[in-house]
Parts: structure tokens; C-alpha cells; sequence
């Protein structure tokens, strides 16, 4: 028999090593953002966006810790651990890959957005005739436009980037 058969790596080891990690570039992440000079007028700073997706590494870390202690509870009741779902993987990588094909090809980061947005709503569900698709192209307006007029920050621009202006 092989040996190495008979040790699974439990499964709530990933998450850990994931959480952990995710809590430890929020932490230098922070650092870094909090090292910034801040900017001499009034409102948004040059270290907002580097202190938001600190906070959003955070959360992200958070929520893998909790994913992490359920597998270890559900571990040790014995319950059967969920099956992949690949059809779901596969909307969500599929979607990724339109996307960066879209900023290649020059399409900008609203449509690749929105069809990313789409494909992993998909991926969670939803149907493609269902608001998805709309919701991402509104998403995807609404983040261009923080980051372009409030951050100035340049993102890729396609049609209708340029209608936006």
C-alpha cells in the first residue's frame, strides 16, 4: 500500500496557511501606506487606496481563519467534506482569462469587468439572462470613475471608457 495514500493533508490547512498569509501582507501593506507622505490639500490622500486594500486583505484574511475553523470543527465531527464543483471553477477561471484577453485586445476595464463580474455570477448561480451582466457593467463604471476622477489613477480604456470621458 502506499504510504503516502494513507496522509491527506486535512483540509482546513490550506485556509490557515492562506489566512495567515493574507493577514500578514494586510500588515505590510499597512505599514507601507502609513510610511506615505500625505498630500498637502483636502480630501483623498495618496495612501487611501493602499490603506483600503489593506483593510480588504484583512477582511479577506478574517474570512479565511473562519473558513478554516469550520473544516477543523466539521474535521473532527466527522461530517463529509463537500465536493468541487468545476463547472463553477471553470465559469469563474473562463471569466478571468475573457478578461485579460478583453485589456489586450483594448476592449478597457469596464467590459472586461463586467464580463468577469458575469461569468463568476454564473459561476455562483446565476443565470446569464438574469441582471448579472447589467450589475457588472454598473460595477465596472462606478470603479473606473473612483479610481480615474477621485483617486487619479489610469485604468484601461476602451469605448466606453471614453464616453465616460
Amino acid at each position: 500500500m502506499n504510504p503516502l495514500a494513507e496522509h491527506k493533508t486535512p483540509a482546513w490547512r490550506a485556509p490557515l496557511l492562506v489566512g495567515i498569509g493574507l493577514l500578514a501582507l494586510a500588515a505590510v501593506t499597512l505599514l507601507d501606506a502609513l510610511r506615505v507622505a500625505s498630500g498637502i490639500g483636502h480630501g483623498v490622500g495618496p495612501s487611501a487606496a493602499m490603506q483600503l486594500i489593506a483593510g480588504l486583505l484583512a477582511a479577506l484574511g478574517v474570512a479565511h481563519l473562519v473558513q478554516a475553523r469550520r473544516l477543523a470543527r466539521r474535521a473532527l465531527s466527522r461530517v463529509p467534506a463537500e465536493r468541487a464543483n468545476y463547472t463553477s471553477l471553470a465559469w469563474v477561471l473562463g471569466g478571468l482569462v475573457l478578461q485579460i484577453a478583453i485589456l489586450a485586445m483594448g476592449g478597457g476595464f469596464i467590459l472586461s469587468s463586467a464580463i468577469l463580474f458575469a461569468a463568476t455570477a454564473c459561476g455562483f448561480g446565476r443565470s446569464l439572462k438574469s441582471w448579472g451582466p447589467l450589475y457588472g457593467l454598473i460595477l465596472g463604471s462606478v470603479v473606473y470613475l473612483f479610481f480615474t476622477k477621485a483617486l487619479s489613477l489610469s485604468l484601461p480604456m476602451g469605448p466606453l471608457e471614453r464616453l465616460l470621458g
